[in-house]
């Protein structure tokens, strides 16, 4: 008995349980170490692929890494697809789509989170028993050997690892609603940069009109010159005109280019050919950038649900406030139980208990929980922080779209309007004979100006009304402004 305990003094840590027993004994470990898993048993987390119905509603495209069976976007995959070639024509949702899919961006997201989830299980998961077997060898032919079979478990994970695994899943559900915020951020930025390339087209056709007018204006008035009706200022002022026309389409062809590559790099398309134009534009946007803009209030009522970051940062904070309680009940006496089963060289058997006690002297664990009391406040003044910042995101976005969406409607009754009424009744003029091919040019010139400044509004109209989406958490179509 002697022998027995004092090996049960070097085998008992802290924060441990020791059953020591024989082989003959193997119920008392099924049973403990029943006990153990029961306690703390793992959670279960959402794999990324759990994101596809939340971008299906915000986005508006399930992405393929979303299907449970997808294979994993590496960098091999990347670099292949930076040099594939684009659809032509190239259809909003089809960019959408691709951009979730492509982007290194949002693949090197998915590994972290990936690498998150395995953490957040490891963190979660029961720490293992651990069995030790103690024999030797006889000296002394005529002599016994005991033997010891030793499992050890740590009592305190019976209440701690629950709180463990809670944080854990919190600081993973962050990280999955952070990766699902920014999914949709770069589905809403692929919207716009697809519209920019559409209507930067539209400016370069424009443009390209607007080069040819001004070269009939030149010949008119170089010939209206030969013949004594005009004067060289005129021709002056027409090669100007003209010398206008020629950079407005190189600007024109340059800005085209420019949003294309924008385009292709959220696409992942680095590599690619940029011969290739828009198509058709996915009603999802259609949607948003064309209804009536609903009330902010009712924009930001629904903030908390519909943005992710939001939910993100509140996530953060629930696993600062888990981090508390487990700091609080870390603080608890340490309890270190044991009990062993001993027969000694001589033959006799005898059951022995042991408990340890530890004596909160010189550190109590306040500091710990001073600590992680510190960090739940900052989680939630971040929470609220991150919660704010949106909703100043949304009132500025909303009067963004409201602004550009008035001065878009000034320009087509006040501009474009009046410019179409002027060409219409100059061609009705040259028809008939009381007005000249010039007069007919002239107004055609002007009304070309007023459809390509129309344009450049439209274009950022359907930007502002595209990054208000975005501030609203791009909600479903039936409930968008």
């Amino acid at each position: 008995m002697k022998n027995f305990l004092h090996l049960l003094g070097h085998c008992v840590r802290r924060n441990t349980f020791h059953a020591l027993v024989t082989a003959t004994t193997p119920s008392v470990i099924l049973t403990l170490t029943a006990l153990l898993v029961n306690g703390c048993a793992t959670q279960t987390f959402e794999q990324p692929a759990s994101l596809g119905a939340d971008l299906q509603s915000r986005a508006g495209v399930a992405p393929v890494w979303t299907h449970p069976d997808a294979k994993v976007i590496d960098a091999q995959t990347l670099h292949a697809a930076a040099v594939t070639a684009l659809p032509n024509p190239l259809n909003e949702v089809d960019a959408v789509a691709i951009a979730l899919d492509a982007s290194p961006s949002i693949a090197k997201l998915i590994s972290q989170t990936s690498s998150l989830r395995a953490e957040a299980i490891d963190i979660s998961t029961p720490s293992n028993p651990v069995v030790n077997f103690t024999s030797g060898v006889p000296l002394d032919s005529m002599s016994a050997v005991p033997i010891f079979a030793m499992l050890m478990f740590q009592v305190d994970e019976l209440w701690k690892q629950p709180l463990r695994s809670e944080v854990a899943r919190d600081n993973y559900q962050a990280a999955l609603l952070s990766l699902g915020a920014s999914a949709v951020a770069l589905a809403v930025e692929t919207r716009v940069a697809w519209h920019e390339v559409a209507m930067r087209s539209e400016e370069r056709n424009l443009a390209q009109s607007d080069l040819q007018i001004t070269e009939n204006l030149l010949a008119i008035a170089r010939e209206r010159f030969a013949v004594g009706e005009s004067t060289g200022d005129a021709v002056a002022k027409s090669q100007a005109e003209l010398t206008d026309a020629h950079h407005r389409l190189m600007q024109a062809r340059e800005m085209l280019s420019a949003a294309q590559l924008s385009l292709m790099a959220l696409l992942g398309r680095a590599e690619a050919s940029t011969d290739w134009r828009t198509g058709a534009p996915d009603s999802s946007s259609a949607f948003a950038i064309h209804a009536p803009i609903a009330n902010e209030q009712k924009l930001l009522a629904a903030l908390a649900d519909s943005r992710l970051d939001v939910r993100a940062a509140q996530a953060q904070a629930n696993a600062a406030k888990s981090k508390v309680e487990l700091a609080r009940k870390s603080r608890s006496n340490k309890l270190d139980v044991g009990a062993g089963f001993d027969r000694d060289m001589e033959g006799d058997k005898a059951i022995a208990f042991s408990a340890n006690v530890e004596l909160p002297i010189f550190n109590n664990g306040s500091a710990r929980i001073d600590k992680a009391e510190a960090e739940l406040q900052t989680a939630n003044i971040e929470a609220e922080r991150v919660r704010q910042a949106a909703i100043i995101e949304l009132r500025a976005a909303m009067v963004k779209a409201l602004a550009l969406q008035e001065k878009r409607d000034i320009s087509g009754v006040n501009s474009l309007a009046p410019s179409a009424e002027i060409f219409k009744r100059a061609q009705l003029s040259a028809d008939v004979g009381e007005g000249s091919r010039r007069d007919v040019i002239d107004a055609q010139h002007a009304f070309n100006h007023a459809k390509l400044e129309l344009n450049d509004l439209e274009r950022q109209r359907r930007g502002a009304r595209l990054a208000l989406a975005k501030a609203a958490g791009f909600l479903p179509a039936e409930v968008m402004p």
